[in-house]
């Protein structure tokens, strides 16, 4: 049933055509009733009180309905005839409304021609009875028409006495039951009748549909029958004539085949000779033949005993017993070789190789051989080839290759000249280092390529050695192409032949300019640095030490100047030996910008140079000192790197401080570390008491590593306030350290020492953790949420793990990212601007804040300021103490207030002291305010009673935003 789904729909589809196209047929004889049955009608109420105008304009509607119906038939049939079985299903919707149209106009016109009032009355009731029977009637000729399509006859029916319903329904009759039943009934024996006709009809286009198909069906049968019929009798006419050619091909045959034995005799008589003659030929050639049937696996070898000793029986199968005498190494290139020829890639089989002998000897083979049998899908049937031994030509050829490839790829210049010293031929590198190629030279003499003249006695002396001892060697100067001079080591050879007689000469030389020039690089290596060109440290102290003794002769002054470049060595860490690289040797240009003697600069370290100065005036000193200061400070741009240095100087004076070399490098070294721990990018002059500072020096640094991990730094706090609300909203943490003997110690005293050493990352690890840890403790004491501000050092930006740093403390402690806030510089961000940027936008999207620290003290660029991710600006106390007295302050702090507003930042004051820096700084939109004012740096338990008053009086006082 499934299969036939598809048949039964198509079945059904026709079925619907069919039943459309003759109620198409019964059209024009309804059109023809209905025409008339709107005539009489008109005429039997023409001399009745009916409106004129009414039953005019209804018998016109009728008519106008009845033409277009006729006129669309029309159309149809001219758009889709019957003979071509185009499809009208499309169009029975069409149809189904123009048959439908036509019968609510006549049951309209039931209605309308018969008002209430004139229903049923004497004088009208003759007239409605015969215009009901009209009616009638045609819905009963409609039926028997229609009733082919169900759905048609229906609509039909019901259009014509639906108005009926409606007419009896408004009349006095519509109180009586008897009147509808009358009229249903006949709707239904109307409606029974027209399924009775359409089920008679429907059965009958199925027979007739089923006997279509029959006819369709025996028709293709008959056809096939006879296509068949004409196929068979074609075959058996083919069979004959092909039958009849057999014969034929049989007879031509025999014939060929008597003719072709009488020719292959003859041609076998002729191949016995040949072969004769091929064998003589082979033996005396020592070309030794075989024959390899493939498909048997038999081979043929003509004279194998006397190639490698070997009985034709000891060699099989060409390729399975090939393996046991071809060398291993070899075997693999026989076989893709003879693959090849197989393939037809290549036109015969040619390959060398070696075979051991009998007596255990390899020797070289070379074999030769072409396919001369294919089957017809292209396989190789027979195959023929020769091998010869080629052992004495490869070695031959062996030796020829050695020389040649000695020859031309020689490190030194070869050259072979005739009896008269005319060149032969010369070596590549012959021509690498004189400039003369072998095309250029050959037949040419040894004197014209020179100057003669300059080298008469020479030449001469070279020639009587040769002649004499057969032999000369020595070092000369020649000429290249282009006229440069070089030093060569010469060696001349005399050749002669078997008869002892003068036939070459063959020489050899190096060119020595390398090895000058490696001596000279050596000497400069051994006293200058090679990334610098400055003096290095064996050069410096014998400089200074020259210097020293001049000066002293001469009662002069000497100073030194010992630079060391600050932030170089974790840029060196951080970007690679070949960023750093390049960065000193930019650093040692500056310096020689600098309009210094060359001889006086030096590199002596990693990145430590050193200045010998002739002091005639001790103010200079100090002007180059800021001068490499200033210099060293510039941004270095390079590869995409922007890059910040700094330099700290020391510097000591002979005779003043020193005696020697040894003291004066010691006093500089010493002072330039002072310089070191006061921050950077200064200059210290040595003095007597730099000795003891060191050695105290020493000594905190020696604590200040006890202290961590005896858990002596301890945190300050001091408060922020937000002048919108006069509320302290923040705090920025402050560590101090507690020194068993020295007692509280501010940062400033050991701060610079723990970034010299390194320590300052423990140090600033400790200070996050107890900072954030506190700020989650008042959070969670119900103390407000109170953000903590912690100071970040450049040594934990270059260590490049401070984001697993902040993640962790912040996991650990549990505090919100928003309460806390990291306070940097200027000068940090700028070490590496591109990484450093990249860093705050990975805080900045976790929530943390930023606070530039100290702004306008440092670059204060606004080309780098926009790029900086911060959200805070802090205005440095050196603006705010003379706020209330220095105009020029006060116009500098509103600029930096407005140029942050206007980028979106938060403004915090520091060092506010009075209540006049307060009302300025109100005055001018700042945000927020830190300072004594406020009040000092204090512990965790004062900022807490500190707070409390604060908000207490804030209430007291009724305070609130301004």
């Amino acid at each position: 049933m499934r299969y036939k789904a598809p048949e039964k729909q198509a079945e059904g589809q026709t079925l619907l055509d069919a039943q459309i196209r003759l109620l198409l047929r019964a059209t024009p004889l309804m059109n023809v009733l209905e025409a008339a049955c709107a005539i009489a009608m008109a005429w039997l109420y023409w001399q009745t009180e009916t409106s004129r105008a009414l039953l005019v304009g209804w018998a016109a509607a009728v008519l106008v309905v009845i033409l277009m119906r006729g006129a669309g038939l029309h159309l149809l049939r001219q758009l889709q005839p019957e003979r071509d079985g185009a499809p009208l299903q499309h169009w029975r919707w069409a149809i189904l409304a123009a048959t439908t149209a036509s019968a609510l106009l006549f049951g309209a016109g039931l209605v309308l021609l018969n008002p209430l009032e004139t229903l049923f009355q004497p004088e009208m009731i003759h007239n409605q009875a015969i215009a009901a029977a009209l009616v009638i009637g045609l819905t009963i000729v409609a039926m028997t028409g229609y009733g082919v399509y169900l759905p048609a006859a229906t609509l039909y029916l019901l259009s014509t006495m639906s108005p009926g319903l409606v007419l009896i329904w408004l009349s006095e009759l519509g109180d009586n039951p008897v009147a509808y039943a009358q009229l249903l009934v006949f709707m239904a024996f109307m409606l029974l009748a027209a399924r009775r006709l359409h089920a008679s009809s429907l059965a009958s286009l199925q027979l007739q549909f089923r006997n279509q198909s029959l006819i369709d069906y025996l028709d293709r049968a008959r056809s096939d029958a006879e296509a068949l019929n004409d196929k068979l009798a074609g075959e058996i006419r083919d069979r004959k004539e092909a039958r009849q050619h057999l014969q034929e091909a049989k007879d031509r045959l025999e014939s060929m085949v008597r003719e072709r034995t009488r020719e292959l005799e003859a041609t076998n008589r002729e191949l016995a000779a040949t072969g004769h003659r091929l064998q003589l030929a082979l033996d005396a050639s020592n070309v030794y033949l075989w024959d390899w049937n493939l498909n048997t696996g038999e081979t043929y070898n003509a004279n194998f005993s006397y190639l490698l000793g070997y009985e034709p029986r000891d060699f099989g199968s060409r390729i399975q017993d090939l393996e046991k005498f071809i060398h291993a190494d070899d075997f693999d290139r026989v076989r893709k070789a003879m693959v090849a020829h197989f393939k037809g890639q290549t036109e015969q089989y040619q390959v060398e190789y070696r075979m051991q002998h009998i007596n255990g000897k390899w020797r070289w083979i070379q074999d030769r051989g072409r396919v001369v049998e294919w089957t017809r899908d292209g396989r190789a049937v027979r195959m023929i080839g020769t091998r010869r031994d080629i052992t004495e030509h490869r070695q031959a050829e062996e030796q020829l290759r050695l020389s040649a490839t000695v020859f031309e790829n020689a490190s030194e210049g070869i050259f072979i000249l005739d009896r008269n010293f005319r060149f032969v031929t010369v070596n590549e590198y012959f021509t690498r280092v004189t400039g003369y190629t072998e095309e250029e030279l050959k037949g040419v003499s040894v004197a014209d390529t020179g100057r003669l003249e300059e080298k008469r006695e020479l030449y001469a002396q070279i020639t009587r050695s040769l002649l004499d001892e057969g032999f000369w060697e020595g070092e000369l100067t020649e000429r290249r192409k282009n006229g440069e001079t070089y030093p060569q080591w010469l060696q001349v050879s005399a050749v002669y032949n078997d008869a002892g007689q003068l036939t070459h000469y063959v020489g050899m030389f190096s060119d020595l300019t390398a090895r000058r020039e490696a001596e000279e690089r050596v000497q400069f290596l051994s006293n200058f640095d090679k990334l610098t060109g400055f003096a290095n440290r064996n050069q410096f102290r014998e400089r200074l030490h020259k210097a020293l003794t001049l000066a002293r002769l001469n009662r002069e002054e000497v100073a030194l100047l010992f630079i060391d470049l600050d932030r170089f060595r974790p840029i060196n860490d951080s970007l690679g030996h070949e960023v750093g690289d390049r960065l000193l040797s930019l650093a040692a240009e500056r310096l020689r910008s600098l309009d210094l003697d060359e001889e006086a600069l030096a590199r002596v370290g990693g990145d430590e140079f050193t200045v010998i100065v002739d002091v005639r005036d001790p103010g200079r000193l100090e002007q180059l000192a800021n001068q490499i200061i200033n210099t060293m400070k510039k941004p270095f741009l390079f590869d995409q790197h922007e890059l910040l240095l700094g330099a700290s100087i020391g510097i000591s004076l002979f005779p003043d401080t020193a005696k020697n070399v040894q003291a004066m490098v010691n006093q500089a070294d010493l002072a330039m570390h002072q310089a070191k721990r006061a921050g950077g990018n200064t200059f210290q002059f040595y003095s007597g008491d730099m000795r003891v500072a060191s050695v105290e020096q020493l000594a905190l640094e020696t604590s200040l590593r006890k202290a961590i991990f005896k858990n002596e730094f301890v945190v300050y706090y001091q408060p922020k306030m937000e002048l919108a609300n006069d509320r302290i909203m923040a705090v920025e943490a402050l560590v101090r350290w507690q020194h068993p003997t020295m007692g509280l110690l501010p940062p400033k005293d050991f701060i610079p020492l723990a970034e010299e050493t390194g320590l300052i990352n423990a140090i600033g690890e400790l200070v996050l953790e107890r900072s954030c840890r506190q700020a989650m403790q008042w959070h969670q004491c119900g103390h407000g949420e109170i953000a903590v501000s912690v100071n970040l050092s450049a040594h934990q930006f270059r260590k490049g793990n401070l984001l697993e740093i902040v993640d962790r403390v912040l996991e650990t402690t549990q505090l919100p990212p928003r309460l806390l806030e990291l306070e940097l510089t200027e000068s940090l961000i700028m070490e590496d601007l591109d990484a450093n940027v990249a860093l705050l936008q990975q805080l900045r999207t976790r929530g943390i804040s930023l606070s530039l620290d100290d702004f306008g003290t440092g670059y204060s660029s606004l080309n780098y300021l926009k790029r900086f991710p911060v959200d805070t600006l802090k205005i440095d106390r050196t603006f705010v103490m003379d706020l209330d007295k220095n105009p020029e302050d006060a116009a500098i702090t509103r600029a930096i207030i407005e140029m942050a507003h206007s980028l979106n930042m938060w403004v915090v004051a520091e060092g506010v002291e009075t209540d006049q820096h307060l009302e300025i700084l109100r005055l001018m939109g700042c945000d927020s305010i830190q300072g004594f004012l406020i009040s000092k740096p204090v512990p965790e338990q004062e900022l807490i009673e500190l707070v409390r008053n604060h908000h207490a009086s804030e209430q007291s006082s009724g305070g609130g935003p301004r």
